[in-house]
């Protein structure tokens, strides 16, 4: 019923803010999930320009730092000439004078330098020398700060699709499976005993820690666990919500908890369009964003901002989401794949043998929703999606299809790890089309189906 009220509530609002507000405009789209849209290209310029005024030069910092530059890198703004570059000058040199320690308690600060660099296409794995990844290899230095550290490590390693390296001396490894375990352990039983979302101090959900839980676990929302946990942070948040699309935080309403619902819904591919004319209430007319909405321009609730428009403007446009930065890796990858339009990214990347393309089955499997199973002493994998049962051995031209057998150009065959199979069988058994576009080396993947019918 939450749902329903706040729904109608928002078209209200919306219908409303097309007359009244000089920074929303709507796209009217047949496509079910994406309706009412609010045009924010405006804003992102006029905002991005305020911040690369005011943040000339960007440095390691949670304010006039990482957060200006992910929303400049993501929505595509233009910057002055050298910006980022001078941004990156400033990060190795403040790793070089800390030797590379920049925190002993909050190793945010490490997740929020990797998620800034790989915006701006740059190695994480050598900033000055130092592999910021290694730094979140320890998980016990990871969780000091509570549940902040595992949230913003799995949304780091996440963002280049990142292997956790292996540190000498590291008590605890890391791994993505302890980070997800953690966060769901934090899922809040409220008073009434109604159990959905996250907050940090365990009482109540807010909408900032419970919109930053489901960014880092959107990727895992086809894990059964993790997507019940998804819809009752959904629900925690329905419930919160004003009628307007906006929250407070300890009793005060501000744009900074907004962003972190707009940039969860996104990532989710869910419609945020009700919580963006919530946002827009905040913006000056010179692009900047106040933290209340009695107060001042607010440096911290400008690039918070600006990279929730960014988050919301790619789920208009269907690129990868805010902290999908597939699409920043394939800038520099020989052999690209794209599903329905979105970069994906591999541990490892495609390969051409012999004129073959060659694909991770895992990853492509199950980003399309099938689950994948693999035997190791008959080194078979097996995938499921639907009504589909693939399967295959390694070293074999032989598919099978529902039993049926399909031969292959090449085997497939197993690189660093990962199980390669020809491109052509994503197609013949995932009722895919596959294009290959030799010039730009590009694997495009397309669902039948899709665009939706207009």
């Amino acid at each position: 019923m939450n749902r329903l009220v706040n729904k109608a509530a928002c078209i209200i609002l919306i219908s409303t803010l097309i007359w009244s507000m000089p920074f929303a405009a709507f796209a009217a789209e047949n496509d079910v999930l994406r309706t009412n849209h609010i045009n924010v290209s405006d804003t992102i310029d006029s905002t991005s320009r305020y911040l690369v005024k005011t943040v000339s030069n960007p440095e390691i910092s949670s304010v006039g730092g990482e957060w200006a530059i992910l929303g400049l890198a993501r929505s595509g703004a233009e910057t002055p000439e050298n910006y980022y570059e001078r941004y990156y000058e400033n990060v190795v040199s403040e790793l070089k004078s800390k030797s590379g320690e920049l925190t002993r308690v909050k190793y945010s600060e490490y997740s929020r330098l990797i998620l800034a660099l790989t915006a701006i296409g740059r190695d994480v794995t050598d900033a000055g020398g130092c592999n910021l990844l290694e730094k979140l290899s320890d998980y016990n230095s990871v969780i000091k700060q509570g549940i902040n550290g595992p949230i913003f490590a799995l949304l780091a390693f996440d963002c280049g699709n990142y292997a956790v390296p292996r540190t000498a001396g590291v008590t605890v490894q890391t791994t993505r499976e302890l980070l997800i375990d953690y966060i769901l352990d934090k899922e809040i039983t409220d008073a009434d005993g109604v159990k959905g979302g996250f907050s940090l101090s365990d009482d109540a959900p807010d909408a900032d820690i419970t919109g930053m839980v489901l960014q880092a676990l959107s990727k895992y929302k086809n894990r059964p666990e993790v997507n019940a946990a998804i819809d009752r942070g959904l629900g925690a948040l329905d419930r919160i919500q004003s009628a307007d699309g906006s929250f407070k935080t300890y009793g005060t309403e501000n744009s900074e908890s907004i962003v972190q619902v707009i940039v969860a819904k996104s990532a989710l591919d869910i419609d945020a369009s009700c919580n963006v004319a919530a946002l827009m209430k905040y913006f000056n007319s010179d692009g900047s964003i106040r933290h209340t909405i009695s107060g001042g321009a607010d440096l911290m609730a400008t690039e918070q901002g600006l990279y929730a428009l960014a988050a919301y403007e790619r789920y208009i446009n269907n690129k990868n989401s805010l902290y999908d930065m597939a699409d920043m890796q394939a800038v520099n990858d020989d052999i690209k794949v794209t599903l329905n339009g979105r970069y994906l990214a591999f541990e490892q990347a495609p390969v051409n043998i012999d004129g073959h393309i060659l694909v991770p089955m895992r990853a492509i499997f199950e980003a399309m929703g099938a689950d994948i199973t693999w035997e190791g002493a008959a080194r078979k994998v097996t995938g499921i999606r639907g009504d589909k049962t693939i399967e295959l051995a390694i070293g074999d031209k032989t598919a099978r299809i529902n039993g049926e057998a399909v031969e292959m150009d090449v085997p497939a065959q197993i690189i660093n790890n990962s199980t390669m199979v020809p491109v052509r069988l994503i197609s013949e058994s995932l009722d895919t089309r596959v294009d290959w576009l030799k010039d730009s080396k590009t694997v495009v993947i397309t669902r039948q189906g899709y665009p939706p019918s207009l």
